[in-house]
């Protein structure tokens, strides 16, 4: 196997790329021969044949093979190579860093005391140049006092062991920044209290069927559920019964949730649980009745099940529009929504009213099918059908046997319903509501007929009267008044 090799990005043919940040940023702070190693084990990276070795690399440099391994320990400290060790050790050539900001030396005397400390407190290993200068740069870009820092280092040795990583000290003192923390009381004070979960955390363990160690992160949501949300130690223990796969992060979900909704006892918490299963199933139900198909109801229970169920809407009654909309022909939750808007504003909430307003509309269709059959139309009820006939009878006052008699009348033509409407608009205007007055009027109609000067305009006679500016804007306000 290679000893050396590199990322897709810097594979080439013929000879060897090197980035002028390489030069620029790295080789003037790298000591001794640790530059030359980096380049000989470049070159040498095209290479898959034996000259690929640790042996080449210390022997064209005259230096030792354990030479080369500390040059390359150097280089993967400042993210340049990556070493995977085992049985043969290779090294892998990273892209360099376009930020060379985590490169700023600071003088090791400066914080001289600290480092002989924190070595003190990470016993177990030697910390590395790189590991103290992110440690420098830390203090350096806050105000994280030093003593804290090494208060952060205690506290994560504790829960991880002297293998604990830099980066993670590090996230932990961030987290305390957030909180407003940077002096050794105030950390050291929220570190011990975060510690007093850990009787807590073992029982909310204990209920979730895990004998894992606390982390820092387990006292991280404790101390936000009890602390921020509210909740009691009981509540807690018993929502972790519920989630003996999916650990903490579920946990955390689960008691976000609840809090969100107001669920704070487990009284509530389990009325809000039943509810929100009841919706469950009805989402999946309406779904279905529809003809319609969601993976997760979640949405359709926030967007539409929730609003209508606080409209007032009971699980019968929904159901039943659902069924209604998809013989209609409304196969949509946006559809059943408008359809449930429309209901709503007509005061219709209940299954009984619902069923009251169906057979008032089928009583008006049975109508509306005679009036159909009377100008000669065979054919079902359809939506402008209604909105004229609840025009004619409900604005216009209409009775049944004006309007049949206007069917009568239209029989033959070409637009039936068209026709009714302009002769029952005719009625309107001249205030006739009875058949009598109806034949009256067509008698009148027929004699006036013989004696009024006509106009003809397209083929068909209409009375011609001119308008001024002035009345055309006096009948539009007039119209602009009735509408309103």
């Amino acid at each position: 196997m290679a000893f050396c090799d590199k990322e897709k990005q810097l594979v080439n043919s013929g000879y060897t790329t090197v980035s002028n940040k390489f030069f620029i940023n790295y080789m003037p702070d790298a000591p001794d021969v640790r530059s030359a190693v980096y380049l000989m084990g470049l070159a040498l990276s095209d290479s898959q044949g034996s000259d690929n070795s640790v042996d080449t690399i210390a022997q064209k440099l005259n230096i030792t093979c354990d030479d080369v391994m500390s040059a390359y320990i150097y280089w993967q400290e400042l993210g340049l190579v990556n070493i995977e060790n085992g049985e043969q050790p290779k090294v892998t050539y990273l892209t360099l860093r376009d930020s060379v900001s985590s490169l700023k030396k600071i003088p090791a005397s400066k914080y001289a005391k600290f480092s002989k400390e924190i070595q003190t407190i990470i016993e177990g290993r030697m910390i590395t140049p790189n590991e103290f200068n992110e440690y420098f740069l830390f203090l350096e870009n806050t105000t994280f006092e030093p003593a804290a820092l090494l208060a952060v280092a205690k506290y994560c040795v504790e829960l991880k062991g002297n293998s604990i990583k830099y980066q993670y000290i590090l996230t932990v003192a961030y987290n305390e920044i957030k909180q407003g923390n940077t002096t050794l009381a105030t950390v050291a004070d929220n570190l011990d209290n975060r510690k007093k979960y850990d009787d807590d955390l073992k029982l909310v363990f204990k209920a979730m069927s895990t004998n894992r160690k606390i982390d820092h992160a387990d006292r991280e949501y404790y101390d936000k559920w009890s602390k921020e949300f509210g909740f009691t130690q009981d509540v807690i223990v018993n929502v972790a019964k519920n989630c003996k796969t999916g650990g903490m992060m579920k946990l955390d979900g689960m008691l976000c949730e609840y809090y969100k909704r107001n669920a704070m006892s487990l009284k509530e918490i389990e009325t809000y649980v039943e509810e929100k299963n009841r919706m469950f199933d009805l989402a999946k139900a309406v779904n279905k009745s529809i003809g319609v198909y969601y993976q997760s109801v979640d949405m359709v229970i926030d967007e539409y099940i929730s609003k209508w169920l606080s409209k007032g809407y009971d699980d019968e009654t929904l159901l039943a529009i659902a069924k209604y909309c998809f013989k209609s022909g409304i196969r949509t939750l946006n559809g059943m929504a408008a359809v449930i808007d429309k209901l709503y504003k007509n005061g219709i909430t209940t299954l009984a009213a619902l069923d009251d307003y169906l057979q008032v509309i089928a009583v008006k269709d049975e109508m509306i099918c005679k009036v159909l059959t009377l100008c000669g139309l065979a054919r079902k009820v359809t939506a402008n059908d209604r909105q004229l006939y609840k025009t004619w009878t409900e604005i216009w006052s209409m009775p049944q046997s004006v309007i049949e008699y206007a069917a009568e009348k239209a029989a033959g033509t070409n637009a039936p319903m068209a026709y009714i409407n302009r002769i029952l608009s005719d009625y309107k205007q001249h205030n006739i509501t009875t058949t009598e007055q109806a034949k009256e009027y067509k008698t009148a109609q027929a004699q006036s007929a013989a004696t009024t000067a006509k106009a003809n305009v397209n083929g068909k006679s209409i009375e011609k009267r001119q308008y001024t500016d002035d009345e055309i804007s006096a009948l539009f306000t007039a119209l602009d008044e009735g509408e309103n």
